[in-house]
């Protein structure tokens, strides 16, 4: 597919330039918290080394792990818990999909940080600049839909295209990425500060006069950071409770019924019910849910920013452990909010309900400042921690001391283990698209060959699983050993290899 770039490049060379090449839309980033410059055989002092955070990637990883598990289960076996809610409701598997538009607002700052300054410079190459980011943003954009799309008519059999779907996951992150996006480009320089306050500085303050009003800057900053959520809130609550479903048999139905809702409305009316997920009268990825959808992305975006605007606490342990902290105590507050506001709305991913959103952006803010904790605060033993290495409890490349993780209580082949772990994590969070794309084809494949199995067809993939284990042990607990086989035998070593090769896939 055009757009999709293979790059092979070494572990140095990848973090100095991911910079300037940007991310992919699901979040491959490099932070970088310092100047970075190439060595010169005449510099007797090593040059400033730009790091990357660890924690990212393998928050990224955590989440690859959580969706293979769970679009590995198999159906008729896999415990409930494992599988979509039926209705309203929460489980695992409904943490995925938001979990994947959080760490892609995560990545969106982190890739374009040069947006969080004044547009008021009159630079040329600046406003090239932002032309460039502004077409990579749509090219992305329409990327992520049209692999969505062909994952969606796969295996291109006449039944499949007949009913093709016009919505799904990634066409939602398609759609998602271009609306934060631009919300970032276009409102991102408001948090920046005014020109005039180089003047007080002794500077000359270049442009003042075209500066923008300090109204102007504050309605863009409010919008940033509170307006855009609460506005497509407003947008979905409004549609959703003042709206009542004309058809026949929803003239009795009162409350929040997916069927009869104004979502069921307007997707059948757009594009017939033979294009609605499984035939249904409602598409859980629809037009009205998207509304609310982008607010967990939003909610990525604003942790990014913090990132990118606080550099320096992120470079330092302590730094990284406050603010680690603080996103576990908000993602907490945030989830107790949503359990709360969910006795009036109920939680559902099916319409993507504001209280489902509330409690998925907390748990993907605390799940995140925990994995940050562990990986970048010093709670994780590093590979030079394994190896013994340089001085105890130092960090190469961050210039901070670091408890060693576990102490001297925590035996070598534990802490072995856990770098294991945790290189796997990481490697498995540098290509997240790759392996979603991956394991939706090993699964659609798998699930459409049909073998015949006592007297009754049945797909490989079903058959696998219970003549290899379903045949000795229970069924949840089977198909939970199916997710992970595939995934440490199939998956990690496609992530090792990877890595190890200096292979990233981008979009």
């Amino acid at each position: 597919m055009n757009g999709i770039v293979i790059s092979r490049v070494s572990s140095r060379l990848y973090v100095g330039r991911a910079r300037q090449d940007g991310v992919s839309s699901l979040g491959m980033a490099a932070v970088p918290l310092t100047a970075v410059a190439e060595p010169v055989a005449e510099v007797t002092k090593a040059p400033p080394a730009r790091r990357r955070i660890d924690g990212l990637d393998a928050f990224r990883g955590c989440l690859v792990v959580l969706r293979i598990l769970v679009g590995s289960q198999v159906w008729g076996l896999a415990a409930s818990v494992m599988l979509h809610a039926d209705g309203f409701g929460l489980t695992v598997a409904d943490l995925v999909f938001p979990g994947f538009l959080f760490i892609m607002g995560l990545a969106i700052p982190v890739s374009m940080s040069g947006f969080l300054q004044s547009p008021t410079s009159n630079d040329r190459g600046g406003r090239q600049d932002r032309r460039a980011h502004l077409l990579r943003i749509v090219r992305r954009a329409g990327l992520l839909y049209t692999i969505g799309a062909f994952l969606g008519a796969y295996p291109f059999v006449p039944e499949t295209l007949e009913h093709l779907r016009f919505t799904g996951v990634l066409q939602r992150l398609g759609i998602v990425y271009l609306v934060v996006s631009l919300l970032y480009v276009t409102c991102a320089w408001s948090l920046h500060p005014a020109r005039g306050q180089a003047v007080e500085d002794g500077t000359s303050a270049v442009h003042a006069d075209n500066a923008p009003s300090r109204t102007g800057r504050f309605l863009a900053r409010t919008f940033l950071m509170g307006g855009f959520p609460l506005l497509c809130t407003v947008l979905w609550l409004v549609s959703t409770y003042a709206f009542h479903n004309p058809w026949p048999e929803c003239a009795d139905v009162r409350g929040l019924v997916a069927e009869c809702s104004a979502q069921a409305f307007v997707d059948t009316s757009l594009w017939g019910v033979e294009h609605n997920y499984g035939g249904g009268r409602f598409d859980p990825e629809g037009v009205l849910s998207t509304l609310v959808a982008v607010v967990n992305c939003w909610a990525g975006l604003v942790v990014g920013m913090d990132i990118v605007r606080n550099k320096s606490r992120y470079s330092v342990t302590g730094g990284v452990r406050r603010r680690a902290s603080s996103l576990i105590a908000i993602g907490a507050a945030s989830a107790g909010a949503g359990l709360a506001l969910g006795l009036v709305i109920p939680i559902g991913k099916h319409l993507w309900t504001p209280s489902y959103a509330l409690v998925t952006v907390g748990i993907m803010t605390a799940g995140f400042g925990l994995v940050l904790l562990a990986f970048d605060g010093g709670l994780w033993p590093k590979p030079d921690e394994s190896a013994g290495t340089g001085a105890p409890g130092e960090r190469r490349g961050v210039g901070s001391r670091l408890p060693a993780a576990g102490g001297t209580n925590m035996g070598g082949a534990v802490r072995r283990g856990l770098v294991t772990v945790g290189d796997t994590l990481v490697a498995l969070g540098r290509n997240p698209l790759f392996f979603y794309f991956l394991s939706e084809l090993v699964i659609i494949t798998l699930n459409y060959i049909p073998v015949r199995y006592h007297g009754r067809e049945e797909s490989l993939w079903t058959v696998g699983a219970e003549v290899m284990l379903a045949s000795w042990m229970p069924g949840p607990l089977a198909s939970m050993v199916w997710a992970l086989l595939w995934l440490l035998l199939f998956y990690v070593p496609i992530a090792r290899l990877l890595v190890a090769r200096g292979w990233y896939i981008r979009v």
